[in-house]
């Protein structure tokens, strides 16, 4: 499925982009209408641009699957085009490639529907893994697991750690240049402390 664009009319008495697509994925079954099965929401989040949600099926008699729904999210108040709103949805058997769904959405889901959505949920955690590592600290060795290319032309996996005022900044250990990595907790790197000061009694 495609985007789907709407002004803030449009979503009726839903005031945020989450509150929307509960509502969206949160209907009885209706037998009356040939629908067998109804959806509601377990959990959900927003992070990154996309809606997280664990949502479970059931019908008269008991609950039955609980699965993944991913929903890139635009969200722009005030748009002058009145298109404030935009949302494309997808399940996690559609290998969407988008990985910050929590642990505790994760945690609810039942079995997988399909290798895309095994790939799918082994990524999330994968990132999960990553990001919830301790931060790197002044005084600490950081090492890549592999070397980057910066603008300069200069490649490096080492960095040493270093404090700038309130904030941490990471200097090339070959030549002392400072330097940014984007998105730092996703990536691969290990972290070698500084070394113990000798005790002296």
């Amino acid at each position: 499925m495609g985007w789907l664009f709407m002004s803030r009319g449009a979503m009726g008495s839903f005031d945020t982009p989450k509150a929307y697509l509960d509502d969206q994925c949160t209907y009885p079954p209706d037998p009356e209408k040939g629908r067998e099965t109804g959806l509601r929401v377990l959990k959900s989040t927003i992070r990154s641009g996309a809606y997280y949600a664990a949502c479970q099926s059931y019908d008269s008699a008991a609950p039955r699957e609980t699965f993944a729904i991913v929903c890139l999210v635009k969200w722009n108040p005030g748009a002058r085009s009145g298109e404030e709103f935009g949302y494309k949805d997808q399940t996690e058997t559609m290998g969407p490639y988008k990985y910050d769904c929590p642990a505790s959405i994760l945690d609810l889901l039942g079995p997988s529907g399909n290798d895309y959505a095994a790939e799918w949920r082994a990524q999330c955690r994968k990132r999960i893994a990553l990001t919830s590592r301790r931060k790197p600290r002044p005084g600490d060795t950081l090492v890549l697991a592999e070397a980057l290319t910066f603008t300069d032309g200069h490649s490096e996996r080492t960095f040493r750690v270093v404090a700038s005022g309130k904030k941490m900044r990471l200097c090339r250990m070959s030549d002392g240049v400072g330097v940014r990595i984007t998105n730092l907790m996703s990536r691969a790197w290990t972290i070698v402390p500084p070394p113990v000061a000798p005790h002296v009694s």
